[in-house]
Protein backbone atom coordinates (compact mmCIF):
# COMPACT_ATOMS: atom_id res chain seq x y z
CA UNK A 1 0.00 0.00 0.00
CA UNK A 2 2.68 2.77 0.97
CA UNK A 3 4.60 2.13 -2.44
CA UNK A 4 1.34 3.19 -4.01
CA UNK A 5 1.73 6.44 -2.43
CA UNK A 6 5.26 7.33 -3.49
CA UNK A 7 6.79 8.08 -6.77
CA UNK A 8 9.99 9.58 -8.89
CA UNK A 9 9.72 12.29 -10.73
CA UNK A 10 12.85 13.22 -13.23
CA UNK A 11 13.54 16.57 -14.04
CA UNK A 12 15.02 17.79 -17.08
CA UNK A 13 18.48 16.65 -16.36
CA UNK A 14 17.22 13.24 -15.28
CA UNK A 15 17.84 13.69 -11.58
CA UNK A 16 14.89 11.82 -9.56
CA UNK A 17 13.22 13.16 -6.84
CA UNK A 18 10.97 11.18 -4.44
CA UNK A 19 7.54 12.59 -4.70
CA UNK A 20 4.52 11.28 -1.85
CA UNK A 21 1.10 11.95 -2.43
CA UNK A 22 -0.55 14.31 0.26
CA UNK A 23 -4.27 14.04 -0.94
CA UNK A 24 -7.03 12.13 -3.82
CA UNK A 25 -9.58 14.32 -4.68
CA UNK A 26 -12.49 12.96 -6.59
CA UNK A 27 -13.10 14.12 -10.30
CA UNK A 28 -16.37 14.97 -10.67
CA UNK A 29 -16.06 15.09 -14.08
CA UNK A 30 -14.34 11.82 -14.56
CA UNK A 31 -14.36 9.50 -11.64
CA UNK A 32 -11.81 7.49 -12.99
CA UNK A 33 -9.45 10.41 -13.37
CA UNK A 34 -8.82 11.71 -9.97
CA UNK A 35 -7.09 15.01 -8.63
CA UNK A 36 -3.71 13.79 -6.80
CA UNK A 37 -2.23 16.55 -4.02
CA UNK A 38 1.58 15.71 -3.78
CA UNK A 39 4.76 16.81 -2.75
CA UNK A 40 8.63 16.55 -3.50
CA UNK A 41 9.34 17.99 -0.21
CA UNK A 42 11.30 21.35 -2.06
CA UNK A 43 10.35 24.25 0.59
CA UNK A 44 8.69 27.78 -0.12
CA UNK A 45 9.89 30.86 1.33
CA UNK A 46 7.73 30.06 4.51
CA UNK A 47 9.50 26.55 5.39
CA UNK A 48 6.51 25.29 4.28
CA UNK A 49 6.52 22.16 1.67
CA UNK A 50 5.57 23.01 -1.86
CA UNK A 51 2.65 21.70 -2.98
CA UNK A 52 1.57 20.34 -6.64
CA UNK A 53 -1.32 19.59 -8.18
CA UNK A 54 -2.07 16.92 -10.83
CA UNK A 55 -4.63 14.41 -12.30
CA UNK A 56 -4.21 10.84 -12.28
CA UNK A 57 -4.99 9.19 -15.93
CA UNK A 58 -4.52 5.78 -17.87
CA UNK A 59 -2.44 5.72 -20.83
CA UNK A 60 -1.36 2.44 -22.75
CA UNK A 61 -2.16 0.45 -19.63
CA UNK A 62 -0.29 2.94 -16.70
CA UNK A 63 -1.47 5.26 -14.54
CA UNK A 64 0.00 8.47 -15.35
CA UNK A 65 0.32 11.52 -13.37
CA UNK A 66 -0.88 14.73 -15.51
CA UNK A 67 0.39 18.13 -13.89
CA UNK A 68 -2.04 20.77 -13.23
CA UNK A 69 -1.22 24.45 -14.18
CA UNK A 70 -4.63 25.82 -14.39
CA UNK A 71 -5.10 28.30 -11.30
CA UNK A 72 -9.03 27.74 -11.32
CA UNK A 73 -8.57 24.03 -11.78
CA UNK A 74 -6.13 24.39 -8.57
CA UNK A 75 -8.56 26.49 -6.32
CA UNK A 76 -11.21 24.57 -7.00
CA UNK A 77 -9.21 21.28 -5.82
CA UNK A 78 -8.31 22.97 -2.97
CA UNK A 79 -11.63 23.90 -1.75
CA UNK A 80 -12.63 19.93 -2.45
CA UNK A 81 -9.78 18.62 -0.39
CA UNK A 82 -11.32 20.66 2.61
CA UNK A 83 -13.99 18.72 2.21
CA UNK A 84 -15.19 16.38 5.15
CA UNK A 85 -15.40 12.94 3.79
CA UNK A 86 -12.74 13.83 1.38
CA UNK A 87 -10.36 14.81 4.62
CA UNK A 88 -11.63 11.23 6.30
CA UNK A 89 -10.89 9.33 3.63
CA UNK A 90 -7.26 10.87 3.07
CA UNK A 91 -6.42 10.61 6.76
CA UNK A 92 -7.41 6.97 6.52
CA UNK A 93 -5.22 6.34 3.76
CA UNK A 94 -2.16 8.70 5.87
CA UNK A 95 -2.50 6.34 8.92
CA UNK A 96 -2.41 3.25 6.99
CA UNK A 97 0.81 4.67 4.86
CA UNK A 98 2.57 4.60 8.39
CA UNK A 99 1.55 1.22 9.67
Amino acid sequence: MSEDLSFVVKDEDGEGYICDVVSIIPNEENNSEPYVIFTDYFLDENNEFILQYGKLIKENDEDVLKPITDDNLINKIKEQSKDEIVSYVNQQILESYYE
